[in-house]
């Protein structure tokens, strides 16, 4: 994604289904079709597993959590808050433009990385090498808990707290901190975290089981099926079928002229589009579509949802358990446990093994087979992919000039590839990642060694 547009998703904690390793690359021509896979858990989303993260690619701003050079082209942990040891005890992660969340212990958040927006949340505008804890929202004392998901995309920041209420920091200047006010960039808006408000703005917005920022226009699923948008709308991304930004959510339009988008189960936000997972396995899309990131087979925008296409064009997208939206491109986890992508593919992000725009849904390839196989989750940066297959193996594509591949080289690929770990170290289980504008977050369940 461009200046640091990217997705992350919604919320669920479903374990992932268990398969083989050699069920992840097969090709139907074996004669044996994969299991299913579950449906993953969301980019962001706390599971009760915990782990530590390890961080390549782009280290400007101390995005990677630690001293060091301004690439990274192989995976190292992050030093431990204080700037000691390493971070453990992580349950979430996720990746903004240049900086980066977690979420530790019982759902509290730390971050580190840039700062000059306040997107750290931790009371200054001071970037930080090393995690700091977020500060709690609206002026109180102490430390932000309670968090069971967070996202974050160019220099914003969002949480989805356990009683159903959001809060968000970072930049303002197209409202979308959601609480009916704008800033300009930022600079103007609290440098801690503040509550984001329901529709009236009297009152905290509630409800909520998901949440997926874009730090332009962001979007939340509520318990009742039905998605909320705020923030930039000038390419028609909120979906309320007007191009007027909103300071305050508003109920993105459903499907064939109806009033309110339901039965979505999944969310993404991409740099000006969203998705919505329907519950019967349907993508619906919206917004700006200049490199057919909408997936309809066209390249025209769309104020509402509309379904995105099948592969190759062919009928309808179905099948799908996750989603993820990069800015120019997107991704689909299909229950067989098979990817599809579509849009941008300049760097090959669509892992496809060509670097030729579709504005359609096409399969990603396997990394020796004509079909990646075994995905349990999948994750979108700006230009590239990430995946986790279901034995806990990571695998990367795309652009790979900022180290963001952690391939331990900066050639783009354009079919997934493994991950080099620095010091020699091997990798362990990969429990989630957060993919940011030019750098990657893998939630590992140990150190590897």
């Amino acid at each position: 994604m461009t200046p640091a547009r990217r997705s992350l998703t919604a919320l669920l904690l479903a374990a992932p289904a268990l398969l083989t390793a050699a069920a992840c690359d097969r090709s139907a021509a074996d004669g044996t079709a994969a299991p299913p896979v579950s449906p993953p858990p969301a980019a962001g989303s706390a599971g009760t597993e915990t782990g530590v993260v390890w961080t390549s690619g782009l280290n400007d701003h101390g995005q990677l959590g630690r001293p060091g050079p301004g690439i990274d082209l192989k995976l190292a942990p992050v030093t431990g808050v204080g700037g000691q040891g390493r971070l453990g005890g992580v349950r979430a992660v996720a990746g903004g433009g240049r900086h980066s969340l977690a979420v530790v212990g019982a759902g509290e958040v730390v971050a580190w990385g840039a700062n000059d927006h306040g997107q750290l949340g931790d009371g200054t505008l001071r970037d930080r090498r090393a995690p700091v804890p977020v500060r709690a929202p609206d002026g109180r004392s102490g430390r932000l808990d309670g968090v069971v998901a967070v996202s974050a995309n160019n220099d914003f920041s969002m949480a989805l707290r356990r009683d159903g209420t959001v809060v968000t920091w970072g930049a303002n200047d197209h409202g979308q901190r959601g609480n009916g006010e704008r800033g300009d960039g930022g600079r103007a808006a609290p440098r801690v975290p503040t509550t984001v408000k329901a529709p009236d703005g009297r009152r905290p917005l509630t409800g909520v089981t998901a949440i997926s920022a874009d730090g332009h226009t962001e979007l939340v699923l509520r318990r009742n099926g039905q998605v909320l948008a705020w923030g930039a709308n000038d390419y028609g991304m909120v979906g309320d079928g007007t191009r007027r930004d909103r300071a305050l959510p508003v109920p993105v339009r459903g499907l064939d002229g109806a009033r309110r988008l339901t039965g979505v189960t999944r969310i993404a936000i991409g740099g000006q589009h969203g998705l919505a997972l329907l519950k019967d396995g349907r993508v619906a899309s919206w917004g700006h579509n200049d490199l057919g990131q909408l997936g309809d087979g066209t390249r025209r925008d769309r104020l509402v949802p509309a379904l995105v296409s099948g592969v190759g064009g062919k009928g309808v997208l179905s099948g799908v358990t996750g989603i993820s939206a990069a800015e120019k491109h997107n991704y689909a986890l299909r229950k067989d446990g098979t990817v599809v992508a579509w849009g941008n593919n300049t760097a090959g992000q669509l892992g496809d093994r060509t670097v030729k725009l579709r504005a359609a849904p096409v399969t990603v390839a396997g990394s020796h087979g004509a079909k990646l196989r075994g995905v349990a989750q999948v994750f979108a940066g700006e230009a590239y992919g990430a995946a986790i297959l279901t034995d806990g193996t990571p695998l990367t594509w795309g652009a790979g000039g900022s180290g963001q591949l952690g391939s331990g080289n900066r050639v783009p690929r354009s079919r997934p590839g493994t991950v080099v770990m620095a010091h020699g170290a091997a990798p362990g289980k990969a429990l989630s990642a957060g993919a940011g504008e030019r750098h990657l977050l893998l939630l590992m369940s140990s150190p590897g060694s």
